[in-house]
């Protein structure tokens, strides 16, 4: 990744970091006001921030030749072409745009009922439970899931239970 950014690079990755931790934040707050509801026009209002963050890209797709075998289309048909997004890294703060897309692809294209804070005490995590009951409680089994079942088989263990 190169950047063509004048003036001091490393306090404007510390910007654009401490950026993103705000985005975190913003984020983090709107799906807590609206997890598992389904997201409706009137939250359009509250996304101002991420459209205006949207809007600086500098990206653009370009066609190339698909991997070994070739890429498979949406009917599964197999190609030997495929598109390619390509972004111009000019600033650091350009590094934020890959994140804003992906939180507009969550809330434009997934089922907002399915977002989910992770239950861990201090995670910070939120995820999208496409399990087939949609009762998943944490980010990751094996992180803060774990965790917890260790934290709750010890505490019976304390109260003397079997």
């Amino acid at each position: 990744m190169q950047f063509r950014a004048e003036g001091d690079t490393f306090r404007a990755l510390d910007a654009v970091a401490e950026q993103a931790r705000g985005l975190r934040e913003w984020f983090r707050d709107f799906v807590g006001r609206h997890e598992e509801m389904p997201l409706g026009v009137q939250a359009i209002e509250e996304l101002q921030p991420l459209n205006r963050l949207l809007a600086r890209d500098e990206s653009y797709r370009v066609v190339e030749a698909a991997h070994e075998g070739g890429s498979v289309d949406n009917e599964g048909q197999s190609r030997a072409l495929r598109w390619r997004r390509e972004r111009r890294w000019t600033t650091p703060e350009r590094l934020l745009q890959p994140i804003a897309e992906a939180i507009g692809d969550l809330v434009c294209d997934a089922d907002f009922r399915l977002v989910r804070t992770c239950e861990g005490p201090t995670c910070t995590l939120v995820f999208y439970d496409r399990t087939k009951a949609h009762a998943r409680r944490w980010c990751s089994m094996a992180v803060c899931g774990n965790r917890a079942k260790a934290a709750a088989h010890r505490a019976k263990l304390r109260h003397g239970r079997p």
